[in-house]
């Protein structure tokens, strides 16, 4: 059984990390697992030793290359693969459609997150879903609202939550700390993400001063991450003099290794599907702070595992992490929950299992 993953690129977001984590699993349990990176994969020597399964690079050189599309076609003509499973934009889009042209038997498709609308993609879309044997979604939530958005019958959604690797060895908090230059004895709220309208980091910025102008004035915001709104969100902290108590990481591709060194992880997005950061940190026993997104309640219980907002303006925001500043030991038993819930909910192997036996089954209904 062999099975491709079309991917932008395999560094950075989420939908990276999971496909990732799923193909070294998937190849020990014995499936001939291979990408193709539509964009350079951005792995180094390592990372592309790790992930256990070989890389096709198509080399598309931005947006407006398009000579990259019949190289598609052709790499998995060549291929051949069983299932072609594609994720995010290039995946949803110009993956499916040259898995189609390849004449590929299966397709599925991890829905990430929501596209940008419009009459023609979502005429394209109507096209392409209809060719689509099986949609990924990470909650029962998702499946219900995808299912009535885009008029797919349930029984062609898979619910596969996301699965977090456990971290056991970590740096000292103190040691930590240091390296990041952050003041031993501040409480720091951690947000590791895209720097994105959808993501609310503006918000949390104004929401950090509320909480320090109420009594918390060693309160820091420490945020990982790049994005669109990057010199944005620089810009606004300079003008409010939040640069102060915000501190800005840039990418870093060790942000696992760094919830020990915090104190809170704050989630503040507008819209989430199943945020591997916040699985990570929960795992790692780092107490949530977020924003009522929809389909929060599918990845904790507010007021048990996670302190959640009543909305998401920087009041409400400053609200919920006031209650984390306030009462600690309250916090440390919502970490507590919060570790045992993502232990049960977000098991790695459960994932992959699952993930194989979806294309075992896809395979089995195209040999009918």
């Amino acid at each position: 059984m062999r099975v491709i993953h079309i991917v932008q690129t395999l560094v950075a977001g989420g939908a990276e990390s999971m496909v990732r984590t799923l193909c070294p699993g998937l190849a020990a349990d014995g499936v001939d697992v291979q990408v193709v990176s539509v964009y350079p994969s951005g792995l180094d020597a390592a990372q592309r030793a790790a992930i256990r399964a070989p890389v096709h690079e198509i080399g598309r050189r931005g947006r407006t290359d398009l000579s990259y599309f019949p190289r598609l076609v052709r790499t998995l003509r060549t291929l051949r693969p069983d299932v072609v499973h594609a994720h995010l934009h290039t995946g949803q889009y110009a993956g499916r459609a040259a898995a189609l042209m390849a004449g590929v038997p299966a397709i599925a498709m991890t829905v990430h997150g929501p596209e940008p609308g419009g009459p023609l993609r979502r005429g394209v879309d109507r096209v392409l879903h209809a060719r689509t044997a099986r949609f990924i979604v990470f909650t029962e939530s998702q499946r219900r609202r995808y299912a009535a958005e885009h008029r797919v019958p349930l029984e062609r959604i898979a619910v596969i939550p996301n699965g977090v690797v456990p971290r056991t060895a970590f740096a000292s908090r103190a040691e930590l700390r240091a390296q990041l230059g952050l003041p031993q004895d501040a409480f720091v709220f951690f947000n590791a993400a895209r720097l994105a309208p959808e993501k609310n980091q503006r918000a949390a910025i104004d929401a950090m001063r509320a909480v320090r102008d109420a009594g918390f004035p060693d309160a820091l915001l420490v945020i990982a991450g790049t994005g669109p709104l990057e010199a944005e969100l620089h810009a606004h902290a300079r003008d409010t003099g939040a640069s102060e108590y915000v501190r800005f990481l840039g990418y870093r591709a060790d942000v696992r290794e760094l919830y020990p060194a915090m104190d809170a992880f704050l989630q503040p997005s507008h819209w989430e599907r199943m945020p591997m950061a916040l699985g990570e940190a929960m795992l790692a026993g780092l107490p949530p702070v977020m924003s009522p997104w929809e389909g929060w309640d599918d990845m904790v219980t507010g007021g048990e595992s996670a302190l959640v907002a009543a909305g998401f303006d920087a009041g409400a925001l400053a609200d919920a992490m006031l209650r984390a500043v306030r009462d600690r030991d309250a916090l440390a038993r919502v970490a507590a929950a919060a570790k045992a819930r993502a232990c049960a909910t977000f098991d790695v192997d459960a994932m992959i299992r699952t993930h194989a036996a979806l294309y075992a089954a896809l395979v089995r209904e195209t040999a009918r």
